[in-house]
C-alpha cells in the first residue's frame, strides 16, 4: 500500500504529534502546579489534596527537567547516529509517559518523588532536536525543507497551544491529577503509533514507492552510508557558521523558554486571569507562533530572489528584532489594560515564529546529512535556557509585580538583540564543505579501505 508519493508527509505528522506529546508533558507540569496550590472552600477548610511547594522547590523541579536533557544530550545523539530515530525515540517517549504517569502518585509519597519523575521527563526531551535532524537529512525533498522543519520545530508551540487550555479545563472539571492521566496516556499511544508507522529512512518504509524515495532521495549525499556513520565532530565545532546558529537558538530559546514555561504564573500571578482564563490565554501566544512558523517555512521555500544567506539574515532579523520590540514595549506596561498586555505578549511571541526562515532552517541547510549533530545541539541550547529561565524569573520577580517583571521582559530582548546580530554575521549560505562527497572520500581513506576489505561495494584507494 502506498500513499501516493506524500507518505513523507504522513510520517512528518506523527512524529510533530510526538515531539509535542513529550513538550506537552513538561509544560504541563507548571500548569498542575498552579491547579493543586491550596485553596480554602467557603467553609475555610482546604482540600487534603492540596499542595504548595516553596519557590527553590519549583525551580529545582523546573531545572532537573534541564539537567537530565542536558546530561542526555550527547548520548542521544550518538544513539540516533547508531540506531536511528524509530528504536531511540520510541525508549524516549515511554520513559516520558513512564514519568507523567507517575507524577500524581509522587507528588503523594513526596518530593523527592517528584524529581524522579521530573528526571524521567528531561530524559525523554533529550531526544526532541536530534531526531528532527535526522529526519530532515533522511526525509526531507531538497525544496521542501523549510516546510518540513517548521512543522516539527511548531512542537514548540503546539505543545502549550493544545497542553494550557486542556490542563486548564481538566483541572477545573476532574483535579490536577487527571491533567498527568491524560498527558501520559495521550503519549503512549502516540509512540505506539509511531513505533508501528515510522522507519528510520524512506527506502525501508512499506508504504513508499520508488518515485517518493528518488524525489527525497535529490541532493543527498552518495558515499557509502557506512562513512556517514563518522561524524566530523572537529571540522563541524571549527565552523564559525554552525556556532552562529547554535547562538541564534540561544537567542531563541531564552524568549520561548521563559515564556512557555511562565506565561501561566504572569497571567495568574501578575494579571489576575481565573484558572480557566488562564489556560485559554497562556494558549493564544504559542498559537500565534505555531501559524506564524508554518507561514514563514513555506515562504522561505518559496523566495528564490535572494540568496539562502541573505534569507536566513532576513527571517532570523525579523524575528528577533520585531519580539525585542514587543518585549520592550510590554516592559513599559502596567497592568490597567490586561487585554493589551496579552496582545504585548502574543506579539512578542508570534513574530518568533519567523525563526524557522532563519536558524532553525540553517542548522539542517548547512550540516546536511550530518544534522543530527548540528540540530540535535539545538536541543543543548534549549536545555541551558531551561536551566536559566527559573534563575532569571524568580530571582526577579519575588512579588509577582508588573514592574519586577518589565526587567525580565527587558533582559530577554538584550539577549535577543545580541545573539541576532552574531547570527547575522556568522551565518552561511551554502552547506559546509565538511558536507561534500569529496571531502568525505578524502578524509575517510582508511575507512574505505577497511570497508573494501571487508567485501563493501566501496571502491579501495
Amino acid at each position: 500500500m502506498e500513499f501516493g508519493t506524500r507518505t513523507r508527509f504522513l510520517v512528518m505528522l506523527l512524529l510533530l504529534f510526538c515531539l509535542t506529546a513529550i513538550w506537552s508533558n513538561i509544560l504541563a507540569f507548571n500548569f498542575a502546579l498552579i491547579c493543586m496550590k491550596p485553596v480554602a472552600n467557603a467553609t475555610g477548610d482546604v482540600n487534603e489534596d492540596r499542595h504548595s511547594f516553596s519557590e527553590y522547590q519549583r525551580m529545582l523541579m523546573t531545572s532537573v527537567v534541564a539537567i537530565a536533557a542536558l546530561l542526555a544530550n550527547f548520548p542521544v545523539v550518538s544513539l540516533v547516529n547508531k540506531f536511528g530515530v524509530r528504536t531511540v525515540f520510541l525508549v524516549l517517549g515511554l520513559v516520558s509517559a513512564v514519568g507523567t504517569l507517575a507524577m500524581p502518585f509522587a507528588v503523594r509519597m513526596g518530593y523527592q518523588w517528584m524529581i524522579a519523575c521530573r528526571f524521567l521527563q528531561g530524559l525523554g526531551f533529550a531526544g526532541n532536536f536530534p531526531v528532527i535532524g535526522s529526519f530532515a537529512a533522511k526525509w526531507t525533498y531538497y525544496k521542501q525543507t523549510g516546510l518540513f522543519v517548521s512543522v516539527l520545530v511548531a512542537y514548540v508551540q503546539l505543545s502549550p497551544a493544545i497542553s494550557m487550555p486542556a490542563s486548564g479545563a481538566l483541572c477545573t472539571s476532574f483535579g490536577w491529577p487527571s491533567i498527568f492521566f491524560a498527558h501520559g496516556v495521550a503519549t503512549l499511544a502516540l509512540f505506539i503509533a509511531l513505533a508501528a508507522f515510522y522507519r528510520n529512512s524512506p527506502g525501508k518504509h512499506p508504504f513508499v514507492g520508488e518515485v517518493e524515495v528518488n524525489k527525497i532521495a535529490v541532493g543527498k549525499a552518495t558515499v557509502d552510508k557506512r562513512l556517514l556513520k563518522k561524524v566530523p565532530y572537529i571540522p563541524i565545532l571549527s565552523t564559525a557558521a554552525i556556532w552562529g546558529t547554535w547562538i541564534g537558538a540561544i537567542g531563541n530559546f531564552t524568549a520561548v523558554a521563559t515564556m512557555f514555561l511562565y506565561n501561566p504564573l504572569y497571567l495568574s500571578s501578575v494579571l489576575g486571569f481565573s484558572m480557566a482564563n488562564t489556560g485559554l490565554t497562556a494558549a493564544i501566544p504559542p498559537m500565534i507562533q505555531f501559524a506564524v512558523k508554518l507561514i514563514c517555512g513555506v515562504v522561505s521555500d518559496k523566495i528564490h530572489f535572494i540568496s539562502e544567506g541573505n534569507k536566513f539574515r532576513l527571517f532570523n532579523s525579523l524575528a528577533f528584532f520585531g519580539s525585542a520590540a514587543f518585549f520592550i514595549a510590554l516592559s513599559l506596561m502596567g497592568t490597567e489594560h490586561k487585554s493589551l498586555n496579552v496582545l504585548l505578549l502574543g506579539g512578542a511571541a508570534g513574530v518568533l515564529g519567523a525563526t524557522t526562515g532563519g536558524f532553525f532552517k540553517a542548522a539542517p541547510f548547512l550540516s546536511k546529512q550530518y544534522s543530527h549533530f548540528v540540530t540535535g545541539n539545538i536541543s543543548l541550547c534549549l536545555t541551558l535556557c531551561l536551566l536559566a529561565a527559573p534563575i532569571l524569573v524568580n530571582s526577579l520577580t519575588a512579588h509577582q509585580t508588573q514592574a519586577e517583571w518589565a526587567h525580565v521582559f527587558q533582559i530577554i530582548a538584550g539577549v535577543q538583540i545580541v545573539c541576532n546580530l552574531i547570527f547575522c554575521v556568522c551565518v552561511r549560505g551554502e552547506p559546509c564543505v565538511w558536507t561534500t562527497d569529496d571531502w568525505i572520500r578524502k578524509n575517510s581513506v582508511k575507512d574505505i579501505n577497511r570497508i573494501a576489505e571487508k567485501g563493501g561495494q566501496t571502491t579501495k584507494i
